[in-house]
């Protein structure tokens, strides 16, 4: 049997479609997107935006009738826990139609989402009464310090009277995070209009890495803030389906 040397064979493989939109590393054109729109992705599309239009439509409903049937201070402030579903909504449809403006709508999506965190907090509180009847109703009580997402291993860690300054502490971990997160943010627009910061980017010497890190921290921070008041009042709130509303705003963050 003849073997011929120097000759590699190479088995016939057909290479997987590839396309030349990805070669840039920079998000493509409206335009380009639409050209390479196959019927698949317009139904795909399509479909999105209109379920994108029941959600506004539906939260208009839902405001209207919590602005003319709820009085008070609770009235703002469920509108506002209730928008987050149609402003995700918003931004997620508009980064699709333009993929270039994903910055601008992180940046939208995340201010609100931090707002959000402090005000579902709120909402707990005037829930249950306001601060002064919060005191009243748990003042006898110990806050449970280990739980999640920040602290649920730590059993050792002690409980805590509640009092006056201990529910400022609780909503000062979640204004900081409306606070920090739309500065980190506007300056992560800053740094991509300069070029200095790109999504995804996990350099060690890269800008991207260390707002990431930073808005981790006070994400967490925030989230054990609302996690220590939601354990708190879960069992008061169970009428009013709290618990798969708190697992939702979860979820989203």
């Amino acid at each position: 049997m003849e073997v011929t040397e120097g000759v590699t064979i190479t088995p016939n493989v057909t290479n997987p479609p590839y396309n030349p939109i990805c070669r840039s590393k920079q998000a493509p054109y409206s335009y380009e997107i639409l050209q390479e729109l196959d019927v698949t992705g317009m139904l795909l599309f399509a479909m999105l935006t209109f379920m994108t239009l029941v959600t506004l439509v539906v939260f208009l409903e839902e405001a209207h009738y919590m602005y003319n049937k709820i009085s008070g201070n609770k009235k703002s402030i469920i509108i506002w826990v209730n928008a987050a579903a149609p402003i995700i909504a918003i931004t997620s449809c508009v980064g699709m139609w333009i993929p270039r403006s994903t910055m601008f709508t992180d940046f939208t999506s995340s201010v609100f989402l931090a707002v959000l965190i402090h005000k579902f907090q709120l909402m707990l509180v005037t829930e249950c009464g306001g601060n002064r009847e919060f005191l009243k109703k748990f003042g006898g009580q110990k806050l449970q310090l280990n739980t999640g997402p920040l602290c649920c291993c730590c059993v050792c860690f002690p409980r805590k009277n509640i009092h006056s300054r201990t529910l400022f502490i609780l909503k000062l971990g979640t204004f900081q995070f409306a606070l920090l997160r739309p500065i980190l943010m506007f300056l992560a627009v800053v740094l991509w209009t300069n070029g200095t910061y790109t999504s995804g980017d996990s350099r060690a010497e890269s800008a991207t890495m260390y707002i990431n890190l930073m808005v981790a921290v006070i994400t967490l921070t925030a989230l054990w803030a609302v996690g220590i008041m939601f354990n708190l009042v879960k069992h008061i709130l169970l009428d009013k389906n709290i618990i798969p509303k708190f697992a939702c705003y979860q979820v989203r963050e």
